[in-house]
């Protein structure tokens, strides 16, 4: 099989296929999980921006975290786990809004963590919530990416009181119809 990557242009030996820059666009999810793949996670991986699940996992990947991952704006599951990864948790890793998702369980990696996340297994992480020497002076602290955080606890009272306020005119608004509407008290009567 021969392949050519001239202007995005894949030619194999059963036919041409053109894959415009518009295809990476349209890619949801990367699963490479458990194929053995070795040597450092490539950088240019961070810049498939439209990319919202990458899953990386069960391989033997080495070195560090590539900081670009802090570019994939749009990633909600980041799996990394069960590697040889090592060194800190990239800071940009904290300000990816969307990532719900985030584990790089069993690795070798150091450093400070938050409370909550799946970091189970990196002997090295220590956690700032036990007072443990952790402080943001003292290194990057990596992101709760396990959809627990500032923001999500505004957004989430946010929720509550959009949907109690709903809830309450939706029931006012009916209670209404029963009584004032014509049909509405022709229902209530029949009842």
């Amino acid at each position: 099989m021969d392949f050519a990557d001239k202007e995005g242009e894949a030619i194999a030996a059963w036919g041409l296929y053109t894959y415009g820059r518009k295809f990476f666009n349209l890619m949801f999810g990367i699963d490479l999980s458990a194929n053995m793949l070795s040597g450092e996670i490539p950088w240019e991986i961070g810049n498939l921006s439209h990319v919202k699940s990458l899953n990386l996992s069960h391989n033997f990947f080495t070195g560090r975290i590539p900081d670009t991952f802090s570019n994939m704006c749009a990633v909600e599951s980041l799996d990394l786990s069960h590697n040889e990864l090592s060194g800190q948790i990239p800071w940009g890793l904290t300000r990816l809004w969307s990532l719900g998702v985030f584990s790089v369980a069993y690795n070798n990696l150091s450093g400070c963590i938050p409370s909550s996340g799946h970091y189970q297994g990196n002997e090295n992480l220590r956690n700032v919530s036990l007072g443990n020497g952790c402080s943001p002076s003292s290194g990057p602290v990596a992101p709760a990416l396990d959809g627990v955080g500032a923001t999500s606890v505004s957004d989430d009272t946010i929720l509550y009181v959009v949907s109690a306020a709903s809830f309450v005119f939706a029931f006012w608004a009916t209670v209404a119809f029963s009584f004032y509407h014509p049909y509405g008290q022709s229902v209530i009567l029949k009842l």
